[in-house]
This record gives C-alpha cells, structure tokens and sequence, in this order.
C-alpha cells in the first residue's frame, strides 16, 4: 500500500471542529462580556422620611438611611404633586412650594448660589433633603431617581444618558392611628 493514497480527512475535520467551537465560544464571550460591561447598576439606598413643621404647614424630610454614597447631580425626584427640593425650613435655601415642579435636581441653585439641599457633591447616610409639595402633604408618593448621566439644565431639568432607575419610594401619609 502506498502512503500518498491514505486519507487524511478525519484529522482534518477535527481540527476544522475545533476550530469552529473556539470560535463559536469566543464570540459568545466577548458578547455576553461586552453586554455585561455596558450595563451600569443603580445605586442599592434605604431612605426613611418624616414631617416637620414649616410655617403652619409641613415639609417632608428624607433622610438617606442606607446604602453607597450617591452623586447628586444624577439624582432627581417626582412627587405625585409638583414639589420643590431644598433646605430645611429655618435653612438659606428652603423648600418652598412656590418654586415646585414636576422633576426636581438635587443640585437644583438659583444663579451662582450653592446647590439649595446643602448636602455636597454626594448623598450619604445621615444626610436630609426636603421637599415641599404643592398643598397637603397627606398622601403624596415620593419617587426617588437615579440616572447614569448628570441631570441637565434648570428644574425640571433634562434627563439625559442611558437610562434613569427608580431607588426610592413612599406615599405620605398623615393619619395617626
């Protein structure tokens, strides 16, 4: 039997076979990889909120309990109600129901001033904002956002990027039991 007649398909086909599925799970990798990568995940806080007084009516406080430091110029907030952020009622830069909106920054300032919350760069454990709904504060839910861009512009702002995640929630309730 002479050699250069001898088939050589079965050592062929298995390199091509493994070739293919090293391929094959390369891509998949790099995909699934990729995918993973480009999705940003929302900061994990615990809030708790309470009512303070605020010349006869009530201003509500929200106090960050738990959870990572978060930038403030990528949070906002959504009240069932226009409201406005701010200081607390015997602060500078108060909340007050007159300058409410449907989206409030937490770096909300007017000119050159000082973002109104007083809190800095960050949201952290301990810290206080307060908002001002329009009327009563009895019954309005307080939706808390995280964004993955800085919020843009003057109230309500413009929310700009890839997506905004909801981090927060509670409806206020004034009924004593």
């Amino acid at each position: 039997m002479r050699r250069e007649n001898r088939a050589a398909t079965s050592p062929i086909g298995v390199v091509l076979m493994v070739g293919v599925v090293v391929i094959l799970a390369s891509s998949l990798a790099v995909y699934f990889w990729g995918v993973a990568d480009e999705q940003t995940p929302a900061p994990q806080i615990s809030v708790s909120h309470s009512l303070v007084e605020d010349d006869g009516e009530q201003t509500i406080a929200v106090t960050f309990d738990a959870g990572s430091a978060v930038q403030t110029d990528q949070l906002y907030v959504i009240g069932s109600k226009k409201l406005d952020i701010g200081g607390a009622p015997d602060s500078d830069a108060p909340a007050t129901e007159a300058y409410a909106s449907k989206r409030e920054k937490f770096t909300e300032s007017s000119g050159s001033n000082p973002p109104q919350v007083g809190i800095g760069e960050t949201w952290e454990a301990a810290e206080t904002v307060y908002l001002d709904p329009e009327g009563s504060v009895d019954g309005v839910t307080v939706s808390i956002y995280w964004n993955t861009q800085p919020v843009q512009g003057v109230n309500p702002g413009t929310v700009e990027g890839a997506e905004a995640y909801k981090i927060a929630e509670f409806t206020v309730s004034t009924a004593h039991d």
